[in-house]
């Protein structure tokens, strides 16, 4: 397997207008078509029934890239948001969980991040990307039927708790936050870098890690994924750092939401994470899975089954 390179593919994508007819009236190119495979993305073959459609959408100064599918008679809309380091071309577990359930699903990558516009991997504020967030779903309404369900994973979770207390529940309905990011593991080190560092450089090299068990995956993330950036960005860390600081001033909510976390993550601090966010959702969910790592959704089929399962029982249940 290669890295391809897909930078050139939003520049041949329409944009979205949430209008079905118009939306697909846009052929599959043979640049959509290898994205969608090399990513493993459901397509028309996999799904008999189901619309998709893939394009660009401008958004609070961004051109954002937009996936969603919508099934024949959606039970609802399962609304997708990826973490650090993710694009939308991961989370086809994710999307195959809607569409099992009948849900439509929309995807898109965040800001900097995949096919979206903006330098890499930088944000200023993490309110921008709930920004995004919001109106993206404002601008969607014309496709999204139903109850809402919404799923982010890592730095996903943070900006579903900044769109919770910014624009209400309404929104993204029923929450799941898998393995949620308020602060990385080995804060205390990292802190003290990105003080002496803010000043003198914009980016440091990342360094890849096994993020779950399934041994493909990682191979996959670390070497043939060609989204991935090599570089953290430290504008990011100061935004992840105020974040965490605003948090922990915000008034409790009384939203029920769940949180996935697995006990040997070694992505973000979770024991802090948990502590924070029971502070300020006490009627949280929280749901431990023994052993699972940081990449819930692209765990390994037994970890990932219970990943799955816990998200089922509180959307559905």
């Amino acid at each position: 397997m290669t890295r391809p390179d897909f930078s050139d593919l939003p520049e041949a994508l329409p944009e979205l207008t949430f209008d079905l007819q118009k939306d697909l009236e846009s052929p599959v190119s043979s640049g959509v078509r290898a994205y969608l495979d090399h990513y493993l993305l459901p397509v028309a073959e996999d799904t008999p029934g189901v619309q998709r459609a893939l394009g660009r959408v401008s958004l609070v100064g961004y051109d954002i890239l937009v996936h969603y599918w919508r099934p024949p008679e959606p039970k609802g809309t399962l609304i997708i948001v990826h973490g650090y380091f993710d694009h939308s071309g991961l989370y086809g577990q994710v999307v195959r969980f809607g569409l099992a359930h009948g849900l439509t699903v929309l995807a898109y990558d965040q800001p900097g991040h995949g096919l979206s516009s903006g330098e890499r991997l930088a944000i200023d504020d993490f309110d921008r990307y709930a920004d995004v967030l919001a109106a993206l779903l404002r601008r969607a309404e014309p496709v999204l039927s139903g109850p809402r369900y919404t799923l982010g994973q890592s730095m996903g979770g943070a900006v579903l708790l900044n769109h919770l207390w910014r624009y209400g529940s309404e929104p993204t309905g029923r929450i799941a936050l898998c393995a949620p990011l308020v602060l990385p593991r080995a804060w205390g080190l990292s802190k003290w870098l990105h003080t002496l560092l803010r000043h003198w450089v914009k980016r440091v090299p990342r360094a890849f890690s096994d993020s779950s068990h399934d041994p493909d995956f990682n191979e996959f993330l670390a070497r043939h994924d060609g989204l991935q950036d090599a570089y953290v960005s430290v504008q990011w860390v100061g935004a992840m750092r105020a974040w965490d600081q605003r948090f922990r001033g915000l008034r409790p909510r009384e939203d029920e939401l769940l949180v996935v976390q697995g006990t040997r993550d070694g992505t973000v601090d979770w024991r802090y994470n948990l502590m924070q966010i029971r502070r300020k959702l006490p009627n949280v969910r929280v749901e431990m899975i023994e052993g699972a790592r940081h990449q819930l959704v692209n765990e390994s089929e037994p970890y990932r089954a219970r990943v799955f399962a816990a998200v089922e029982r509180f959307f559905f249940g």
